[in-house]
């Protein structure tokens, strides 16, 4: 796939000095942490938002219906998911969402079951909200997560428990949760009558004949289920892409939807609408290729690890495009084990403790770039590893 060409260029997030000296202790890194990636958009996207620019202005715009039944014939084709103009109500971001419906549907001190190790900013809302973080971790079985249902159960039937929040596809794990998984959540939600919150933001990049299943599936079962989604993951949009909270239930929606109106949230601009509108209609065969990139990049990965005879174990990702590496045969302390493979490699990473303390040992690499570039860090972490 053909990288994004002004990489060095951008103000970017991961490349901040700022950000790396703070993070990781130097600014001489290669970032392979924040979860964007470095391939240039589609051409079909670049191509509608030339045109879109070029001697135009940009006065204030609505979604077309060219719009919906683009959105509409994706989920159709991709999920097998009829969703309708009416369920949706957008934001600017998922955590945007998370923090309304938490301040919406619950009360100050609740309860919010997460499942780490987890996607950071999942904690920092709820406790930003001044919710209660509930843990449910997941569990580890030869190498593999799972949910471990009978705690989720207990946590679910506490008293103060009003919501959980379902990575889906799980960040930073790459777990795709199967129907039967999802199935075994929505009647725990249901039986102690809690929220689901679905986060399915890398719902599109899914590996290794892996199958999704959307939360949505199962909207004639329950009617707590509310989604959070994006594009931004799927095309590289993140700096320029609306999310989308899509609610089955009439009350519910119109209960949230009122908050949003009040702060005028769901709001686009013209290229915003134009780039996603334009992954919608054309987007399918560059996310076939991306998904193969990424596959190939995880292969790679394999071998080199199995070649060089490394400690370091990574257990294959179902979806997304991190890879969620484990240390535990090298390390017993996590702070350590950051500052030395950090040091010595020179590669960027997440350490795992970020995403709570079940990731103790182990760092999240994003490998949505160049074969080149992912040989190139691996490389540099196995040399770290032999001047152990």
């Amino acid at each position: 796939m053909e990288l994004d060409k002004h990489l060095n260029d951008l103000p970017l997030t991961r490349t901040h000095p700022h950000n790396l000296q703070q993070f990781f202790g130097s600014t001489e890194m290669l970032p392979m942490w924040v979860a964007d990636m470095e391939f240039a958009v589609s051409d079909s996207i670049q191509k509608a938002l030339t045109e879109r620019i070029t001697g135009s202005g940009f006065a204030y715009e609505y979604r077309p219906d060219a719009f919906f039944t683009a959105l509409k014939k994706w989920y159709a084709q991709r999920y097998h998911l009829e969703i309708s103009k009416e369920e949706i109500i957008f934001s600017p971001s998922i955590t945007s969402s998370i923090a309304l419906i938490l301040e919406q549907l619950t009360e100050t001190g609740d309860g919010v079951i997460i499942q780490p190790p987890v996607f950071m900013e999942f904690r920092d809302v709820i406790r930003k909200t001044r919710r209660t973080v509930i843990k449910n971790p997941l569990k580890k079985t030869e190498g593999r997560y799972s949910i471990d249902f009978d705690d989720l159960r207990e946590k679910a039937g506490q008293p103060n428990t009003k919501a959980l929040i379902l990575c889906s596809p799980h960040n930073p794990v790459g777990r795709v949760w199967s129907k039967e998984e999802l199935e075994q959540v929505i009647t725990i939600c249901k039986e102690q009558d809690i929220y689901l919150i679905a986060d399915e933001i890398h719902k599109d990049i899914i590996l290794f004949n892996n199958r999704f299943t959307s939360a949505l599936q199962f909207r004639d079962r329950y009617e707590k289920i509310l989604v959070c989604t994006s594009e931004a993951k799927t095309f590289n949009l993140p700096g320029i892409s609306d999310s989308m909270l899509i609610i089955p239930d009439t009350e519910l929606r119109t209960r949230l939807s009122k908050i949003f109106k009040r702060y005028n949230l769901g709001r686009t601009n013209a290229l915003t609408r134009v780039a996603q509108q334009t992954a919608y209609e054309k987007g399918g065969p560059w996310l076939d290729e991306l998904v193969a990139t990424i596959e190939n990049n995880i292969r790679l990965i394999e071998n080199t690890l199995k070649k060089s005879g490394s400690k370091i174990r990574l257990q294959r990702p179902e979806g997304t495009y991190q890879v969620w590496l484990d240390f535990s045969a090298l390390f017993d302390d996590s702070k350590k084990m950051f500052q030395v493979i950090t040091q010595k490699s020179g590669v960027a990473m997440n350490a795992g403790h970020w995403f709570g303390r079940e990731g103790a040992l182990y760092m999240r690499m994003n490998i949505g770039t160049s074969g080149e570039k992912v040989q190139l860090a691996i490389d540099k972490i196995i040399n770290a590893e032999k001047e152990l």
